[in-house]
């Protein structure tokens, strides 16, 4: 005889860690990363490791001596374990699964304990492969991370993912491990490139056509000084826009992507395979933002966005002088069709279940589709690549 199965007992646990905006992080005289590392209050010394983007150590060459001058200055309450690594940046430090090992050996090697913690400065890249080093690390160090880029301080850092690439798939390998902390200074972006720069700004925008239109809005009027990184801008740019990827968190109630779609993946299903395609060699800000333009024009061919919405999407990219189009979107895959298609089943495989795409309906509003017209969608590419041709010849007309 069977009885009925009994629920005993349901766990549950909260998702919560701080995100900390400051300024000059590593200034003796700024508190915010000591108070942040005691933010339990266990009344001890904090040990941690930390490891640096080396994009990041090359512009500010400065940087290691400045972050053992803060540990020093601030002893009684943090020790650093060895002197700061400094690791491969960029999307390279992902593709090889490899490098992962050696970092959790030289955590062991530092004996760091659970409670110790590993300091990550950098981009996103090296925030996920670090971040999966110590989310292995005793099953989960403390992560404190600090990114350096504008994508990473509004998206890439905040969230709870940590992955590398594998088999030649974008974040094919990983898990969800919450930081202990983020911190964001925003003295960061005058270390970037330009492109680097304008490329992350791209995700302001398409978080705001995701979820607030007025701040579309105000960033189209503040279009032409972007570009110069006035200092009355950069925080607020910054904390507006973090504050909109953790709002859609919190609303969207799915941080561990349990569900099969949500708003946050405008643009990924594309970006994720032109990624691929090119060998990881087109920059994830880049692709993203190729793919919100996709999206958008294939939403606005099938009516679901209105044309001028589409231009002025079209138009803010335009200006800021990112990669409008890349010849890796008509390569031909063996069996006939464009690779970039097999990017449709590939990102229902990364997200589960039936496939869920968000498209773009205005500014502050999508909805959900589960069938892509793939003749369609040869029309939105053909129709993407004859404006990026026309905006370089307009570039090109002397004046």
């Amino acid at each position: 005889m069977t009885s009925d199965p009994q629920l005993l007992h349901k766990l549950s646990h909260p998702i919560a860690y701080p995100v900390v905006f400051t300024e000059n992080v590593f200034d003796p005289a700024n508190r915010a990363l000591v108070d942040t590392l005691d933010h339990l209050k266990e009344n001890r010394v904090h040990r941690a490791m930390v490891f640096i983007d080396s994009n990041v150590a090359d512009a500010q060459p400065e940087l290691i001596q400045q972050i053992i001058l803060y540990f020093d200055s601030h002893s009684d309450d943090i020790e650093l374990a060895e002197e700061p690594r400094v690791i491969p940046g960029g999307e390279i430090i992902k593709n090889d699964m490899e490098v992962v090992g050696p970092m959790i050996s030289a955590m062991i090697d530092a004996h760091l304990c659970r409670h110790s913690y590993a300091i990550i400065v950098g981009g996103g890249a090296v925030l996920d492969t670090v971040g999966l080093a110590a989310a292995l690390m005793r099953r989960g160090i403390r992560v404190v991370r600090i990114p350096t880029t504008f994508f990473a301080q509004v998206n890439a850092g905040l969230g709870l993912e940590v992955s590398v690439n594998f088999d030649g798939q974008k974040n094919s390998v990983g898990s969800f491990a919450p930081p202990f902390a983020v911190l964001n200074d925003w003295q960061f972006f005058y270390s970037l490139t330009d492109l680097d720069w304008l490329g992350g700004v791209t995700e302001a925008f398409r978080l705001a056509l995701l979820f607030d239109g007025e701040w579309f809005d105000e960033l189209y009027s503040m279009l032409n000084v972007l570009p110069q990184r006035r200092s009355e801008d950069l925080a607020y740019l910054q904390s507006r826009t973090a504050q909109l990827y953790l709002n859609a968190l919190e609303k969207e109630g799915d941080p561990l992507e349990a569900h099969s779609g949500r708003a946050l993946d405008l643009g990924h299903w594309s970006a994720y395979k032109l990624e691929a395609i090119s060998g990881f060699e087109i920059p994830h800000t880049e692709a993203l933002a190729m793919g919100v333009l996709i999206d958008a024009c294939y939403a606005s061919r099938q009516g679901w966005l209105s044309g001028p919405d589409f231009e002025r999407i079209y138009t803010a990219f335009a200006q800021l002088g990112v990669p409008l189009w890349f010849p890796e979107l008509e390569e031909v895959s063996a069996d006939g069709n464009l690779s970039l298609f097999h990017g449709i089943p590939d990102f229902q495989e990364h997200k589960g279940g039936m496939l869920s795409i968000p498209f773009p309906t205005g500014f502050g509003s999508t909805r959900m589709e589960y069938l892509i017209d793939l003749a369609v969608m040869e029309d939105v590419l053909e129709q993407l690549k004859c404006l990026a041709q026309s905006s370089v010849e307009l570039q090109n007309e002397p004046l």
